[in-house]
């Protein structure tokens, strides 16, 4: 059913890997496989935890550009309207939002480059464990735009207004400590035991007294 997604679960943890390498970049296929797997996951009752990772090195380069401005372009000689070119893009914030939603944990297991749109989706889960040596930014003010799956919205809730603003307006790239000390990121270790450390903090967070902590 997937191309670019590889889903399984492991006991009662999910394991939803962006299999793309070697970046892993989001195109329009991975968006339509994550809608598929956000819908299917509704039904999975014995799932306690989710981790999402990276095939490989990386954790996602983020979405595809080219892709990202056909899709505007196509839309707006369509329709005339900017305004359902946002709601067009606003599909993905909600996909991608609707994962604060679940009543279990999600943690988001980065290594390698996170970048726009994946750090997005990382920022959507409840955890982020990252390797030493990851790479995480919002560059798409480099291109003219603005994060457009919810780091307009999400980031500002975990650093600030004024911090956000100078995140998402630089473009800059940004260390694993330097996300920990913005409180973006929860946990860094060495990159060989990400997942490892994922699926301790998974383990740790399932509990049920989670649906308690999450509604506060």
């Amino acid at each position: 059913m997937y191309k670019v997604l590889n889903w399984h679960i492991k006991k009662d943890i999910g394991y939803l890997e962006i299999n793309n390498p070697p970046s892993n970049p989001m195109d329009v296929t991975f968006f339509k496989e994550f809608y598929w797997w956000r819908t299917e996951l509704s039904e999975k009752k014995e799932i306690k935890a989710i981790i999402i990772y990276g095939k490989g090195r990386h954790f996602s380069s983020g979405a595809v550009l080219s892709d990202l401005l056909g899709i505007i372009n196509r839309r707006h000689q369509k329709d005339g309207d900017i305004q359902k070119v946002s709601s067009f893009l606003n599909q993905n914030s909600k996909l991608f939002y609707s994962l604060k939603e679940l009543n279990i944990p999600v943690i988001a297991a980065v290594r390698g480059v996170c970048l726009g749109s994946a750090l997005e989706l990382a920022l959507c889960s409840d955890y982020i464990v990252c390797g030493e040596k990851a790479v995480l930014g919002l560059p798409e003010s480099t291109f003219g735009l603005i994060p457009g799956c919810t780091g307009t919205y999400v980031l500002p809730k975990l650093v600030g207004k004024a911090l956000a603003i100078d995140i998402i307006l630089s473009g800059q790239t940004f260390s694993p400590a330097e996300a920990k000390n913005m409180g973006i990121v929860q946990r860094v270790v060495p990159t060989k035991e990400v997942l490892k450390h994922a699926e301790q903090i998974a383990e740790r967070l399932k509990t049920r007294f989670y649906k308690e902590l999450k509604s506060i």
